[in-house]
């Protein structure tokens, strides 16, 4: 077993401040190559007694960490100014996440919006000026309450904003991910990536979820990438309709490389839907497939593909449990 890295801060006056929102396997693996570099680091979340009495172990693909310099709020921490707020909430959760952060920070404050689907922007630029989007392909899973495991790492983290504006005030966050040795660039293009992560996301999480298998079974058998590829020409359509695109000018280039080297890259990957479904929880299929549903019906685009996983996803998200 290689060596765990321990790390206890020291504070310095130049040391990135960043407010964690949502200590889940997401909000958790971010936080932990944040306090790697350096920065200060706080958690807003639950309240987990493990966590704060052990601290927090990263391990996985990156190698293994532990940390216990960073704060964990429960409430408002109305005293605190931070840099950066990075909002790692599930999607279901966004307004209210919003709601209550503008509450107790300002309007002007640096919001990255570290989330799946489409549509959270949105949401979020009615409490808050600055809004800014990550796009992160990283796999993070929490098998305990204060460990996290990095399972897949496909390409880096892409910092940008879905409104325009002066990129450069995220430079600073980029260079702490780098330093704490997570990849990551800023991107005039975040709104090609975030369309890019929809067409992975899109075929590939409701139906693993349903099938219950892991992603490269998905590719495996004609009946199940009949259904993917025709999620993938509805995603494009959708998008091209709302005066989008992303990185590939066909859907044949796309699927040429989600086939090649997406897939497989992730073989062994399980749906977060099936996870959530799994545990009981609230899925996010209505800022993945369901966003694709809802905008394609408003602009008369048949979606029947996307109609179809979604409303077994939510089938199975409400079954009463025994």
């Amino acid at each position: 077993m290689s060596p765990v890295l321990w790390l206890h801060m020291i504070e310095s006056p130049d040391m990135l401040k960043v407010l964690v929102v949502g200590a889940g396997a997401v909000g958790l693996g971010l936080a932990s190559f944040l306090m790697q570099s350096g920065c200060r680091v706080s958690l807003l979340g639950r309240e987990d007694t493990e966590l704060e009495k052990n601290g927090l172990y990263r391990i996985g693909i990156f190698g293994e960490f532990h940390s216990d310099s960073f704060e964990i709020f429960h409430g408002p921490a109305q005293d605190e100014k931070f840099d950066f707020v990075l909002v790692c909430v599930k999607s279901f959760d966004t307004e209210n996440a919003g709601r209550q952060l503008r509450e107790w920070l300002s309007n002007t404050s640096r919001i990255v919006l570290c989330q799946n689907g489409w549509g959270n922007a949105e949401i979020f630029s009615e409490y808050f000026q600055n809004i800014f989007n990550a796009r992160v392909i990283t796999g993070f899973i929490r098998p305990q309450i204060n460990r996290v495991d990095v399972t897949v790492h496909a390409q880096p983290v892409h910092l940008g904003s879905l409104f325009g504006g002066d990129l450069e005030c995220l430079e600073p966050l980029a260079k702490a991910f780098e330093e704490g040795g997570l990849p990551c660039a800023v991107t005039r293009y975040i709104a090609r990536d975030l369309w890019a992560k929809m067409l992975y996301n899109c075929p590939l999480n409701a139906l693993g979820a349903l099938l219950e298998v892991p992603y490269g079974l998905l590719g495996k058998k004609e009946s199940t990438r009949e259904i993917m590829e025709g999620i993938v020409d509805e995603v494009f359509a959708v998008m091209r309709a709302m005066g989008y695109e992303t990185h590939w000018k066909s859907e044949q280039d796309y699927l040429e490389e989600f086939y090649g080297k997406l897939l497989p890259s992730t073989y062994e990957h399980e749906s977060s839907m099936l996870q959530d479904l799994r545990a009981g929880k609230v899925t996010e299929i209505e800022a993945i497939n369901g966003v694709v549903v809802k905008e394609g019906t408003k602009r008369n685009i048949a979606v029947p593909y996307n109609i179809l996983v979604s409303n077994l996803v939510r089938f199975l998200q409400d079954k009463p449990r025994n």
